[in-house]
């Protein structure tokens, strides 16, 4: 499979999540998804680009502001399905006051070949009490980030009803009987879409993450998913992990907000 049916596989499920909000605008440019009950969450109200319009970005912008308008959503956020594109005129947006957001996807055919910590057990966390460990987990590392006690829940609620629709399955990692780590694994067709990968702040340098990341590739294995795929922050150190267990770079995701 070449590295562009990879990609789009990898914006297929950015879309789907995207999908589930409760009101989608179509727009001569892409969509607009919007979803009221969490105004604080960039992915959950955006605007999806999947061609540029005659009007360029201010178009883009001035359809988002009508969207959003008399909302609590105080930000624009904007997804790009080809990340060339959005390179190509990342300068304008710059000027019209907007940051770059950027990306990298990767996949991985079969198991990584690395060390795993024997002690870590990997349990699924769909039903209490793995659940509320699981957010636990999750919002410790959220907190971690700086984010509002606020912003945290409608994540927390974001995350839930979504993953329910389209069939996210949670787990939680243990070492000793303590949560410490979670990840998320999506089986769709040949594909398997890999998130949530968090490992708690108390419980670092432990190989939980490679740990996880390996028992993920094996229960996508086990669901008859031949391709794992990702995406992790094209600037940020965890993409170098997934190197080193052989995922390989096959494009980038690119966007734009203004906060």
């Amino acid at each position: 499979m070449d590295t562009d049916e990879l990609l789009r596989a990898i914006v297929e499920f950015l879309q789907i999540w995207r999908e589930q909000a409760p009101e989608n605008v179509r727009t001569s440019w892409g969509m607009i998804y919007r979803d009221d009950r969490f105004p604080l969450i960039h992915q959950a109200n955006l605007g999806w680009v999947a061609t540029l319009p005659e009007g360029g970005p201010k178009k883009i912008i001035d359809d988002l502001a009508n969207a959003f308008r008399g909302t609590a959503v105080p930000h624009h956020a904007l997804l790009f399905e080809d990340a060339e594109t959005a390179f190509g005129i990342q300068e304008e947006f710059a000027r019209l006051g907007f940051r770059p957001t950027a990306d990298l996807a990767l996949a991985k055919v079969g198991l990584p070949d690395c060390i795993v910590n024997p002690e870590l057990e990997v349990r699924p966390a769909a039903d209490e009490p793995a659940a509320n460990d699981f957010r636990s987990v999750m919002m410790a590392i959220e907190a971690g980030f700086g984010h509002s006690h606020e912003v945290i829940e409608q994540l927390w609620g974001l995350w839930r009803e979504r993953s329910r629709r389209v069939g996210m399955r949670p787990y939680v990692a243990y070492l000793n009987g303590a949560p410490a780590g979670a990840i998320s694994l999506w089986p769709r067709g040949i594909f398997a879409w890999i998130d949530d990968v968090a490992t708690h702040p108390d419980f670092r340098m432990r190989g939980v993450g490679r740990t996880m990341i390996f028992e993920a590739c094996k229960r996508a294995m086990e669901a008859h998913c031949e391709w794992v795929v990702l995406i992790s922050d094209l600037f940020d150190t965890p993409q170098e992990m997934y190197k080193t267990l052989g995922f390989e770079a096959i494009g980038e995701v690119r966007g734009f907000l203004r906060e």
